[in-house]
């Protein structure tokens, strides 16, 4: 048996995350706006994850509200069944064109599937701001 979540949720978090030092040999952070949505009561899960995993590799997660300007759009969708919990996370650029995208399943939790996503998402964007 699956659980389904309300596909009409829709959550909108606007905070910022300010002066967190990298963690890794990056000289000054890089400032990441981002606007985060998505139809999963676990969406403050996903942020809380990115906000670490984006530190971790030199970049200032700032959260905006979407009639600010922002580097992503970053969209969040999370399923649970009985064979786990999957996540999929799709980044899209200011102008809303495709940058990446993320896919994570067979995890134990919604929370867990959401914390490999920003796993990923923060390694995949980090990777491409360097580059």
């Amino acid at each position: 048996m699956r659980t389904i979540l309300p596909s009409a949720l829709v959550l909108a978090l606007c905070c910022c995350v300010e002066g967190q030092a990298p963690s890794n040999n990056l000289t000054a952070q890089d400032t990441v706006r981002v606007f985060v949505q998505g139809d999963s009561s676990r969406l403050p899960d996903f942020v809380e994850s990115c906000k670490r995993e984006f530190s971790e590799r030199g970049l200032q997660l700032k959260l905006a509200r979407p009639d600010e300007g922002y580097d992503y759009n970053i969209v969040v969708a999370q399923e649970s069944s009985v064979s786990g919990a999957a996540a999929a996370v799709i980044a899209l650029d200011g102008k809303g064109l495709f940058v990446t995208s993320v896919v994570r399943s067979g995890r134990m939790s919604g929370k867990g599937a959401f914390n490999a996503s920003a796993k990923e998402l923060a390694k995949k964007l980090a990777t491409m701001r360097n580059h």
